[in-house]
């Protein structure tokens, strides 16, 4: 076995065997311990940028998973001692991907923050440890230097991979297609007809704009683009503009000949069951391809944000739920307030109340679309009224509004067993 450099006191034996059992304890991952490192991806306000990109969010949420378990597995097996950086391949490319947009100070303040709340997670479990007071020293000493220089090393990893994609950038193909999108969003002038012969796409038609990803570690780029042109299918083009954008993102653009179809739309994500996308509106020319493009990147945050959200969701399905959760603390008054216990209740009744109102309040139509029979929609309804704070009649916009929130916040495999 390896000694520790001379610069790394070796600890006690009653301290390595104290830093082994914390770390089985760590080994087995607590949520509270993931919950709380994944939390601390946003302590500072310039952080919430992590939030816009949802395969970066789950990039980042991954890492923080393996190298707490990579600490925790080599202090099993030397405790104590340094530990060697590891930096995963969803972190390598995330570095490369934050540095191509100008935003690599992120990894470091994410580093910090992180190193804190794992430090502060890690004090607390060393008080259950011991209570000797010279043991305590020890270890909190041995534990905050071998956590600090860990994430310290990681970090050297990390800004040499972001100092590689800066020297690689500086000597990338100006005619690159991300490169050419990239001047036609950032809102100067630019000779259309140019940029169309470079991208062999038309600038000035008529466009729907999506953006095309996978949060699941290790995606490949085929099957989005699979999904892309079947996306392109449906508004009446086979040559879509695709641009990969990011980790497991492509930027997509397709003609809107004709309007996206709904129906068609599901059989499209039958298909591609990992994928998900976000569908802009149709605009014309310049303007129409970078206000579709803006509306995509806001339905893709947004999404991120939902729990209940769709694989595949449009701009026009989301543009209210995008107003009202603008303001968290607000949005939440204003569910319990107009739901009262409904907001907790089965969302079984939740839908049906949901699909009772954007039925136009019809028994029929509503028990149709649920596939439910009408005795036992009557029911729910009746119950799901009984639960309101405010008379049902007077209040249905608030209601529907309401109950529009809390669905889409609703993880989409919850509970949904009948009362």
């Amino acid at each position: 076995m390896n000694s520790p450099p001379s610069h790394w006191p070796r600890p006690s034996e009653a301290v390595r065997e104290l830093m082994r059992k914390g770390a089985e304890i760590t080994q087995s991952l607590p949520p509270e311990w993931l919950e709380r490192l994944n939390r601390a991806l946003f302590s500072a306000p310039e952080d919430e940028k992590l939030l816009e990109d949802p395969v970066i969010l789950a990039a980042c949420r991954r890492a923080n998973r393996s190298e707490l378990l990579h600490w925790a597995n080599a202090n099993m097996q030397r405790p104590g001692e340094p530990v060697e950086p590891y930096v995963s391949a969803d972190m390598v490319d995330t570095a490369r991907e934050l540095a191509r947009r100008g935003l690599s100070e992120l990894l470091t303040n994410a580093a910090r923050a992180t190193q804190n709340a794992a430090w502060e997670l890690w004090m607390k479990m060393v008080f259950s440890l011991t209570q000797d007071p010279k043991l305590l020293e020890e270890l909190l000493e041995v534990s905050s230097r071998s956590i600090s220089e860990f994430i310290d090393n990681n970090m050297r990893v990390i800004t040499q991979i972001i100092l590689e994609e800066k020297i690689a950038q500086a000597h990338d193909d100006p005619i690159d297609k991300r490169s050419l999108v990239s001047r036609l969003l950032d809102g100067r002038e630019v000779d259309t007809e140019l940029f169309s012969r470079r991208l062999g796409y038309s600038i000035v038609q008529k466009h729907y704009a999506y953006l095309v990803w996978s949060e699941i570690p290790d995606a490949e780029i085929r099957p989005l683009e699979d999904m892309a042109r079947a996306l392109a299918r449906l508004t009446g083009t086979a040559a879509p503009l695709i641009v990969l954008a990011g980790p497991a993102t492509l930027w997509v653009w397709a003609s809107a000949a004709k309007p996206l179809d709904l129906n068609m739309l599901q059989g499209v994500i039958q298909q591609f069951p990992k994928i998900r996308a976000a569908i802009g509106s149709p605009g014309t020319g310049l303007n129409g391809f970078r206000r579709s493009h803006l509306e995509a990147l806001s339905t893709q945050r947004l999404l991120g944000r939902l729990a209940g959200a769709p694989a595949v969701t449009s701009i026009d399905q989301v543009r209210m739920v995008s107003l009202m959760t603008q303001d968290a603390r607000a949005a939440k008054q204003f569910v319990v307030t107009t739901l009262g216990r409904l907001a907790t209740e089965s969302m079984v009744l939740q839908r049906a109340l949901h699909v009772f109102l954007a039925n136009g309040c019809n028994i029929t139509q509503t028990a149709e679309a649920l596939g439910t029979h009408r005795n036992t929609l009557l029911r729910r309804l009746e119950r799901a009224q009984d639960l309101l704070p405010v008379p049902f009649a007077d209040y249905r916009i608030q209601i529907a509004a309401a109950l529009e929130l809390v669905i889409w916040s609703t993880p989409l495999h919850a509970d949904e067993d009948a009362p």
